[in-house]
C-alpha cells in the first residue's frame, strides 16, 4: 500500500504541475476497486494545501466506474520541512464491472484551487488507461 501511496503521490506531482495531452497507464485487479490517482495541490514553503477542488469525470469509462472521496495522505516525497504531514486531497477510485478484463480509458478534471498566499491552480485533466487484469 505504502508504494501505492508513493507512485500516486509521484502522478499527483505531475498533475499539480502541468496539463498532460497523455494518458497514464494504469493496471488493475479484476472485481475489485483500485486507487488510480490521488489529487493533492500544497505549498512546500510552508506545507499549507488548497481548498478542495471540484471533480469531474470528462470521459466515463465503458467498463466500469469512476468514484472520489476527499480522504487525507501522509507525504512522503516532499522536501524535508514537510515529510511526514498529512495533507487532504481527492482519491480517484475506478471499479471495474463485475467479471470485465480488457481495456478502458477515463479522462477526469478537478477545478481551480486557492491556496493562501499563493496564485490560484487552474484547472487540470487527466486521462488515463487502464488494464483491467
Amino acid at each position: 500500500m505504502r508504494r501505492l501511496i508513493t507512485s500516486i503521490l509521484g502522478a499527483a506531482a505531475l498533475l499539480s504541475t502541468a496539463t498532460s495531452s497523455f494518458a497514464e497507464d494504469r493496471t488493475v485487479p479484476a472485481n475489485k476497486t483500485s486507487v488510480i490517482s490521488f489529487y493533492y495541490v500544497f505549498l512546500e514553503e510552508n506545507c499549507s494545501f488548497g481548498a478542495k477542488p471540484t471533480f469531474k469525470i470528462l470521459t466515463p469509462p465503458e467498463h466500469g466506474t469512476i468514484t472520489s472521496r476527499w480522504t487525507k495522505v501522509k507525504l512522503d516525497d516532499v522536501r524535508k520541512n514537510c515529510k511526514g504531514r498529512q495533507i487532504p486531497g481527492t482519491a480517484v477510485f475506478y471499479t471495474p464491472n463485475k467479471g470485465y478484463r480488457g481495456k478502458d480509458h477515463v479522462r477526469i478534471g478537478f477545478g481551480k484551487v486557492e491556496i493562501p498566499m499563493a496564485l490560484p491552480m487552474s484547472s487540470r485533466a487527466m486521462s488515463f488507461d487502464i488494464t483491467v487484469q
